[in-house]
């Protein structure tokens, strides 16, 4: 049996060594396994340009598995790519002890480095069949270079970079834990998984190549002037290949996200298409996770094979249908004003039995429609992206209002949609550059002034707006992964500033505001416990999370697991906005929040109406019933007080009592504060 350096082995283009070098420094630009990326950068020159060699020879290396025909210059180039990995390890390990010594650090970067060696060794070895230990070969070296370089060299620079700055090795440790946390991690693995795919499509280019000089050998027999033809149908035949595994989804042969945006491209790029004249449209198929559960995913994904060419016949020859991941599509049609009718076939066709083996399954689907174009896409590819945003956006409201049918996205839906997306990339510059400050506001006692602790209220100072509240941006990011974003940075200033006030003297409780898709973030809980171990001299218990009453909250039992779950590392939490919600008896029947913040809404109107007044004692009652501290937001009158006072609530925070202040101001603010006079008459509260 042929091992895998026997398949492997192969030649460059004939010729004279320069001539060889110049093809292959052309080839090679045509293809990377290993694309560079700008994350890729650690900050230390000498560093980052060894990686950049290493990515070259490996890149070489795949080139040339692909693509020559040379047993000596394949063994060669592996000999070179170990050669140069020895040369850096070394180069690493030096700095290294030079910033650490001989330590534990040191022994295990230097054992990883052998390790590195050792797999390859393995491989070299190996008798399994060759394509195996190949698309092995080169999953291993393109998932270890990422690693080694994203995460390994990364955390060498950053403690380096830490050290050379003046921090401690227990400070440059923690520090450099923070930076290689949360959406960094997860860049390291979605990277991880981008490059895994890469190499696995090696495998598929040599197969490619290995035909192709099967061809090649065959058509040598024929007569040079037939021969060019040959090449060039084949090529093109080639061609075509390469951009079905680019522009096409594997699982049901239509376009894939990719080639459905360069149709947009086209379309928006093409000068006589008139306003709203084409239309997109995202589905989503309604009941796609119980034809999963029920049948399997094997089954399911057969299923959506069949959806497909089901829909491809009652489509016309111009549409483009493509599939997006999962169960989700998107539609491209050119004439806008057959879409109700085009979805209606996509509706009855699916509406007819899958025979699926076990049984027959039917499938309805709800889908969001965008017209277009209109003056002001933009450019060409930002458009397109623009557009399959809106699509998306349009699909979300409707399974929320018209599930099972279609919901058009209006003009001046278009306009907001603009308008949010220039405010979530003027926001995430906000976070990138430092923008955002954290302001406090107290929670005391109405009837002895005891300062129960703050909470932490987000503000923007706008390079051009100025400052800026919550409610100018917040809403826009609410149902937005950006609002994770933002959510740990608010955890995080929290914290620090909780932990500066401890050193000046000043011990305050804070309470943060976590939203829902925050909390319902893969990982939340262990997040918070990496967060909080970053700050060991605080107390988890001193950190209280509010939680907005929200339907956005989805599936309530798994939301109780993960508050269980961030209470077992000591944290509290509290419902926020208490009473303005739907489902208000039903939260705080089943959440297991410790304190309920009743809505300024029912503070502020209070003295207006006998309802107000009523509403307001009911909520004190309920947290009676339910054995809950109570707190009222926006007391901004003695009166409001008093009110208050009198039906049982004893803690407030509210303008009336400090409006919330930078963080420098809390020290001045605890020396002058006294509770009212009169709020310390109706000290006594209601049973």
């Amino acid at each position: 049996m042929a091992t895998w350096a026997t398949l492997l082995l192969v030649a460059l283009p004939h010729g004279s060594p320069d001539n060889v070098t110049q093809h292959r420094a052309k080839e090679s630009d045509a293809f990377e396994i290993f694309p560079w990326n700008c994350n890729f950068e650690t900050g230390l020159k000498e560093i980052d340009d060894q990686h950049r060699v290493l990515v070259n020879i490996l890149n070489r290396l795949a080139w040339h598995f692909a693509s020559s025909s040379s047993e000596e210059d394949g063994s060669g180039l592996l000999d070179e790519l170990l050669a140069y990995a020895s040369y850096h390890f070394e180069y690493e390990e030096s700095i290294w002890e030079q910033s650490l010594g001989i330590s534990d650090v040191s022994r295990n970067h230097h054992e990883s480095h052998q390790m590195f060696f050792a797999q390859i060794q393995t491989l070299r070895q190996s008798t399994a069949p060759p394509d195996d230990v190949l698309a092995e070969l080169f999953d291993y070296l393109t998932r270890w270079l990422a690693f080694h370089i994203l995460e390994s060299d990364r955390r060498m620079a950053l403690t380096v970079k830490a050290l050379e700055a003046g921090k401690s090795l227990k400070e440059a440790r923690e520090y450099v834990d923070s930076e290689l946390s949360g959406s960094v991690s997860v860049l390291v693995n979605a990277l991880l998984e981008i490059y895994g795919t890469l190499s696995a499509s090696t495998i598929q280019l040599m197969r490619e190549k290995m035909a192709r000089q099967k061809a090649e050998d065959e058509l040598q027999r024929l007569q040079s002037e037939r021969l060019h033809q040959a090449l060039e149908a084949q090529a093109s035949d080639h061609q075509k290949q390469v951009e079905f595994l680019a522009y096409s989804d594997a699982l049901t042969g239509l376009w894939n996200r990719n080639g459905i945006t360069r149709l947009i491209r086209e379309l928006l790029a093409r000068e006589d298409l008139e306003d709203d004249s084409a239309a997109l449209v995202s589905i989503d198929l309604d009941n796609f996770h119980e034809i999963n559960a029920r049948f399997g995913e094997e089954t399911a994904d057969r299923m959506l094979g069949l959806l497909a060419r089901r829909w491809l016949d009652a489509l016309p020859p111009d549409a483009a249908l493509a599939r997006i991941g999962g169960d989700e599509f998107a539609l491209l049609l050119p004439d806008a004003s057959q879409v109700e009718i085009r979805l209606a076939a996509l509706q009855l066709t699916s509406r007819q039995p899958f025979d699926l083996g076990g049984g027959s399954a039917l499938v309805s689907f709800t889908a969001g429609i965008v017209l277009f174009p209109d003056n002001e896409l933009g450019h060409v590819d930002e458009g397109a992206d623009m557009l399959l945003r809106q699509a998306d956006h349009t699909l979300f409201r409707a399974k929320q209002e018209l599930k099972g049918s279609w919901l058009f996205l209006d003009a001046e839906e278009k306009k907001a949609g603009r308008s949010r997306q220039q405010l979530l990339s003027e926001i995430r510059t906000g976070l990138e550059n430092g923008q955002f400050r954290l302001f406090y506001q107290p929670k005391v006692s109405l009837r002895t002034g005891e300062l129960k602790g703050v909470e932490a209220l987000i503000r923007w100072q706008h390079p051009n707006k100025g400052f800026l509240s919550p409610a100018d941006f917040l809403p826009a990011i609410e149902h937005h992964p950006l609002m994770v974003e933002v959510g740990e940075w608010v955890l995080f200033e929290a914290l620090t500033q909780m932990s500066a006030w401890d050193s000046q003297g000043i011990h305050v409780n804070i309470s943060v505001n976590v939203a829902a898709i925050q909390l319902q973030a893969p990982g939340f809980a262990e997040g918070l416990r990496n967060m909080l171990g970053r700050f060991p001299a605080l107390k988890p218990g001193r950190l209280d999370l509010e939680i907005l009453e929200s339907a956005t909250l989805g599936e309530l039992d798994r939301v109780v697991n993960i508050i269980d779950e961030c209470r077992r590392l000591g944290v509290t939490f509290s419902l926020d906005d208490f009473g303005t919600g739907y489902s208000s008896l039903s939260y705080l029947k089943q959440l297991p929040v410790h304190t309920l913040k009743i809505d300024r809404e029912f503070v502020s109107g209070v003295g207006d109406t006998e309802e107000n007044f009523s509403i307001l004692r009911s909520i004190v009652g309920l947290s009676r019933v339910f054995d809950r501290e109570l707190i009222a937001e926006g007391v901004e009158t003695i009166e409001q007080g008093e009110v208050l006072l009198n039906l049982g609530c004893e803690f407030a925070q509210g303008y009336a009592i400090s409006p919330p202040m930078a963080q420098e101001k809390l020290a001045d603010w605890i020396e002058c504060w006294k509770p009212f006079p009169q709020w310390a008459v109706n000290s006594t509260l209601s049973q």
